[in-house]
């Protein structure tokens, strides 16, 4: 179309004759003309505005309003959005509704203030608050460190306690000059209250010292910061010069490691009534530990990360997550959490270290809650400690630390263990739904996968192998959250196929598509962890007194059971077995943890047994799914299925194994939904039981 100069009244052209086509006449007049109901020339300003006197008039055209082509379906997604927000916007309302996408928490805190009463987003027309823009005057940019007068580590300041808004008000007394907190007052000592008991020790010989701590780096080295390597080994020759024995940390410390490397040797024991290798170790360096809470160190939060280490082997899992809570708490007393701001008279390695310590603390908060269903003590919004790096450290400094790479990813798995934690296994929230959980936490899963470094992947083979016992780990671990997100849909799944069909829906009971493959993924973790542990045992890699090796063949197992229920496979069967018998010769060996996981799924195939024999009538199998009206029992989302069912059971098992438990085809059309998409209950919720029992299904 042409401008609206050109419409009407358009001279004479080049040649000059009249336009043959007659112009076209102007869709949009000007307020005055329309209301004046007189033809409009479309200029700006208009011809019979500008015969007006100057600045009588002001020619104004009203806004157009375009129609635009949409779909239905977009319009009524934007129906259902509009009901959500305007329900979670109505007066008294604290908590967004069920069904509508939670705000990003940066996003909430970013523009708190301008969702709050006082806000100075007034409405419209109104006059604008001039208390909106206060911020609060105690909260600074970086966290609030002073040096300590006494130790050279910096003190780290919580700006909500009333000795820190004394030093404030101080400070801005004293013309906003630095100051630091008055020293720490008198409190009371003794001996008692530290448990130091004089105790006498035996240190092994110096060969056998150094090597349960390579065996100790090898088997949890790069999962957690165990020790500062370099200056680890010189303190302990040092030590064996006679030297370093008034140093109770280091002592203990020291023993704590002899007794994890010396959990890992793999040695067998020698009689039925041997305690766990490594318990005389572990009870020196209890002797050795004292309760330093009011002047903690770095090292000695190290020491309560090795303990916990070494408790759940012990099968004293509250003893590991108690010592797990004391290091986090204590950690936040010396503001591990915050960056450290430059300037401060710490070197790269102590900054690198209370970072490493950190993660470490954190990342088996999260493990040690996990194990007993506890929610995370920590808030991940509450951090803003860099992850570790090797950057700013000499190569002589790097000896120090593992490649930081690994670390990384298993802190990454503990921060999605912990969402897994509040969001799959905590009380219903208004705020997300079941399904959306699962969503986010699968999408968080396949990014951690997907950008995983090549060097600690798993070697695609079959066999699959890996590059250590730690890559092999890392993947254990992984696979067991994928194990913790979707077991809920497995069970529900498992559970509808003992309910039989109503009448009026024969297929009431048939999951749909994006269930069946959720439950599939579930599966398909469980194979791959039972194939990894498999291999483990084979290469001798498997850790005989260890814990988490025992709990992964546990909970591997029981899926694999399910499984079975639901579609018969060979494969399955024995893959079973073969844990079983794995388990079991852990148990002789005399693993605690491994006898109590043993003795329940021995407990549970006595309740699989009576239930074939007495009990449930089972109704369908798990590759019936539902496909819109057409129940056939095929469906398009079971892509791995589909892959493999030519195959013999035992290669379409290993081909599974080779690919990662979010491969599905459905699974994958599932995460690339917007968030908002589910947002409002879907078929995975339509029974309101999914999660209700997720809550309890968890060890």
């Amino acid at each position: 179309m042409s401008d609206r100069s050109s419409r009407l009244d358009s001279p004479l052209d080049d040649t000059g004759e009249r336009p043959t086509k007659k112009p076209k006449r102007s869709f949009v007049a000007c307020r005055r003309c329309h209301s004046h109901k007189i033809k409009c020339s479309g200029e700006q300003p208009c011809h019979n505005c500008r015969q007006q006197p100057e600045g009588t008039v002001d020619c104004v055209y009203p806004a157009r309003d375009r129609k635009v082509l949409v779909q239905e379906s977009y319009l009524r997604k934007l129906e259902e959005e509009s009901q959500l927000w305007k329900a979670s916007a109505s007066p008294g309302s604290t908590n967004l509704p069920s069904g509508s996408k939670s705000v990003p928490e940066d996003q909430r805190r970013q523009h708190g203030r301008s969702n709050h009463p006082g806000s100075n987003e007034a409405g419209e027309g109104g006059p604008s608050n001039p208390d909106g823009d206060i911020r609060n005057p105690l909260i600074e940019d970086r966290a609030w460190f002073v040096r300590d007068q006494v130790s050279t580590q910096p003190v780290y300041i919580g700006e909500a306690a009333c000795n820190a808004f004394g030093t404030r008000l101080r400070q801005f007394l004293s013309g906003d000059e630095p100051m630091a907190p008055l020293p720490q007052s008198n409190y009371v000592k003794h001996k008692a209250l530290l448990r130091m008991s004089d105790p006498s020790f035996r240190l092994p010989n110096r060969t056998y010292a150094h090597l349960l701590i390579k065996v100790a780096l090898r088997f949890l080295g790069n999962d957690y910061h165990l020790m500062l390597r370099k200056a680890t080994l010189e303190k302990l020759d040092a030590l064996y010069r006679g030297q370093c024995f008034d140093d109770p940390i280091l002592l203990c410390r020291l023993f704590a490691i002899f007794a994890i490397g010396e959990l890992y040797t793999n040695r067998k024991a020698t009689s039925k009534m041997s305690e766990v290798p490594g318990t005389g170790f572990f009870m020196q360096a209890m002797s050795l530990f004292q309760d330093l809470h009011e002047e903690a160190t770095v090292s000695y939060i190290e020491i309560l990360v090795l303990l916990s280490l070494f408790c759940l082997p012990l099968n004293r899992t509250k003893s590991a997550y108690t010592f797990a809570g004391i290091a986090l708490r204590l950690s936040l007393t010396l503001g591990l959490h915050h960056n450290v701001p430059e300037g401060y008279m710490i070197s790269p390695v102590e900054r690198e270290h209370r970072l490493r310590v950190w993660w470490s603390v954190y990342t088996m908060d999260r493990i040690s809650s996990s194990k007993l269903g506890h929610p995370v003590l920590v808030r991940d919004e509450d951090i803003d400690a860099d992850l570790p790096s090797m950057e700013g450290l000499s190569p002589s400094e790097r000896e120090e630390f593992s490649p930081p790479e690994h670390l990384i990813a298993h802190l990454k798995l503990a921060r999605i263990t912990g969402d897994i934690i509040s969001d799959i296994y905590g009380r219903p929230r208004r705020s997300k739904t079941f399904v959306q959980s699962v969503h986010m936490i699968l999408k968080d899963l396949r990014s951690w996968a997907e950008t995983l470094p090549e060097n600690i992947k798993l070697i695609q083979t079959r066999p699959v192998r890996y590059a250590s016992r730690n890559v092999a780990s890392l993947h254990l671990c992984f696979n067991q959250c994928v194990i913790l997100t979707t077991r809920p849909i497995l069970f529900h799944v498992f559970r509808s196929r003992f309910q039989p069909p109503t009448d009026g829906n024969p297929s009431s009971r048939i999951p749909s598509p994006m269930t069946s493959a959720l439950a599939e993924a579930c599966i398909h973790a469980a194979r791959s962890s039972n194939s990894l542990l498999t291999q483990l045992w084979v290469d001798g890699g498997i850790a005989t007194f260890g814990y988490f090796d025992s709990q992964y063949l546990f909970s591997s197992t029981i899926i694999l059971m399910m499984a079975l229920v639901l579609r018969n496979s060979e494969s399955d069967r024995d893959a079973i077995e073969t844990a079983s018998d794995i388990l079991q010769s852990m148990v002789e060996d005399g693993n605690l943890p491994a006898a109590a996981f043993y003795q329940h799924l021995l407990e549970i195939r006595k309740c699989f047994d009576f239930s074939q024999e007495h009990g449930k009538q089972f109704h369908g199998r798990l590759d019936q799914t539902t496909t819109g009206d057409n129940n056939n029992g095929n469906s398009n989302g079971d892509g791995a299925g589909a892959a493999t069912e030519s195959l013999p059971q035992n290669e379409a098992t290993e081909l599974l194994a080779l690919h990662t438990a979010l491969d599905d085809p459905s699974i994958q059309s599932f995460l690339t939904q917007p968030d908002i998409h589910w947002g409002i209950p879907g078929v995975m919720e339509s029974n309101g039981d999914l999660a209700a029992m997720s809550r309890w299904i968890f060890e």
